[in-house]
């Protein structure tokens, strides 16, 4: 069932990379990395897991799947600061918001809507809804990376960074 799973979404899932690419070329090449490095153990060490990662077309470590649940405020403590998560919102629901207060803003989180920001330095949370509403969350451990002694990428965001690059534009 998880292997169809992984297949059902190859298509978005590597698109979702190829943003990556652009919005953090780092945390792509390292993600990237971690994958070619994973792969490689898996061929050895795994083959249940080789298997998993020949539909696996996303330089994430890990997907996240919340189905109709509210989340409340939180932090997201397995990743780097400067490391992007991508929240993928789909289902059918009306009146759905991603809050992230230390930036000031609630971005409306229609079906169809990608977020990317570091979950670990931004607390965030989404109300509830009526309908159906899933989010994919597609972000890396760095636990991972250290197994797989993958750099980590360098790639400095503060909040005045990303709240000064939202003014401008």
């Amino acid at each position: 069932m998880g292997y169809q799973w992984s297949k059902d979404i190859c298509l978005p899932s590597a698109i979702l990379s190829g943003v990556l690419s652009i919005i953090h070329p780092p945390l792509y090449n390292a993600g990237h990395l971690a994958m070619q490095c994973l792969t490689d153990w898996a061929t050895g060490h795994d083959p249940g897991m080789l298997v998993a990662l020949e539909n696996w077309s996303t330089v994430v470590t890990n997907i996240s799947l919340i189905v109709n649940q509210s989340t409340p405020l939180h932090r997201d403590p397995h990743s780097q600061a400067d490391w992007y998560d991508m929240l993928v919102s789909v289902g059918n629901y009306d009146d759905c918001a991603l809050d992230i207060p230390s930036l000031g803003i609630q971005v409306l989180y229609n079906p169809g809507t990608v977020v990317a920001f570091s979950g670990r330095l931004f607390r965030h949370g989404v109300n509830e809804v009526d309908g159906a509403r899933c989010c994919l969350a597609y972000y890396m451990r760095d636990n991972i990376h250290h197994w797989l002694r993958v750099p980590r990428p360098l790639h400095r965001v503060t909040p005045d960074n990303v709240h000064n690059a939202l003014v401008k534009h």
